[in-house]
C-alpha cells in the first residue's frame, strides 16, 4: 500500500509540475542579476544588481544561511530564493521515515520523498523566520551535493522538496538550477517542464548569453543563465 501511494504521488507530482508555472518568472529581460549565499557573508560591500537570488542553505540542506535576511535586504524590489538539495541515504533518511508518508524502513523511495519534504519544509521556515519572503524559488541541483546513484530515487527526492515548499509558501514559480550534463547524470536527463537556470561554469558573458538557447535541461523554459565574475552573475533570457 504504501508503494502505490508513493507512486501515486509521484504521478500526480509529475503532471502537477508539467503544467506548472513555467512562463510565471519575471526577471528583466537580457539583465544581469546576482546570485550570493554563504560565502558572500564576510563581505557584501558590492553594488546589488537588478534582480538577486538569495541562498536559503548554508550549503546543505538543513544547514542556514546565517545571513540570509542582511543580503535579502540588498535585492527588495525582485528578490529569488534557492535552497540546495540532496539525498544522503541512510541514516540520515530514516529520520523522516514518518512524515508526510508513512515508509517502511526498506522503501528508499518513499523515504527519499519524505527527505525532500522535510528539507523544502525547513528551508522555508528558516526563511519566513528571517523575514524572507519572494515568489520566486529554485532549486539547486548539484553533484557535488550526496546523492543517490538511481536517478528515480533522486527525482523522488525532488519531488518531495518541491512539494514541500509549495506547502508552506505556494509560490509562484519553482525552477531547478543545474549544470546540464549534471542533471544527466543526477535524474537521468528527467523532463519535467518547469523553468531551468543553467550553470554554464563560464567565466564569460557571451558564453552564458549562447546558453540561454538549447540547454533547457528541464524541458521547460530557460529563464536564467549563469557566468562567474566577481561574484555569480545571472543572465535573464
Amino acid at each position: 500500500m504504501i508503494f502505490k501511494k508513493l507512486i501515486l504521488i509521484f504521478v500526480v507530482g509529475f503532471l502537477l509540475i508539467s503544467v506548472g508555472n513555467a512562463d510565471a518568472l519575471s526577471y528583466p529581460m537580457k539583465s544581469v542579476g546576482q546570485d550570493i549565499s554563504w560565502p558572500n557573508c564576510a563581505n557584501l560591500k558590492f553594488d546589488p544588481a537588478s534582480f538577486g537570488i538569495v541562498g536559503v542553505n548554508g550549503g546543505l540542506s538543513f544547514h542556514p544561511n546565517p545571513c540570509i535576511g542582511a543580503e535579502s535586504s540588498l535585492y527588495k524590489q525582485n528578490l529569488s530564493l534557492y535552497v540546495n538539495t540532496g539525498f544522503p541515504g541512510k541514516p540520515r533518511d530514516l529520520l523522516f521515515q514518518y512524515s508526510p508518508l508513512d515508509c517502511s524502513s526498506d522503501n528508499t523511495g518513499c523515504l527519499a520523498y519524505n527527505y525532500g519534504f522535510n528539507a523544502g519544509r525547513y528551508a522555508t521556515n528558516y526563511a519566513l523566520s528571517r523575514g524572507v519572503v519572494s515568489n520566486n524559488w529554485w532549486l539547486d541541483v548539484e553533484s557535488i551535493n550526496s546523492w543517490s546513484t538511481s536517478p528515480v530515487i533522486n527525482q523522488l527526492s525532488l519531488i518531495g522538496e518541491k512539494d514541500g515548499i509549495n506547502s508552506a509558501v505556494n509560490p509562484s514559480s519553482l525552477g531547478y538550477y543545474a549544470f546540464p550534463p549534471g542533471w544527466k547524470i543526477l535524474t537521468n536527463d528527467w523532463k519535467n517542464n518547469l523553468p531551468n537556470w543553467v550553470a554554464s561554469n563560464s567565466n564569460y558573458y557571451d558564453v552564458a548569453v549562447k546558453q540561454c538557447n538549447g540547454f533547457n535541461f528541464t524541458g521547460g523554459k530557460t529563464q536564467l543563465t549563469q557566468y562567474i565574475g566577481k561574484l555569480d552573475l545571472d543572465i535573464s533570457c
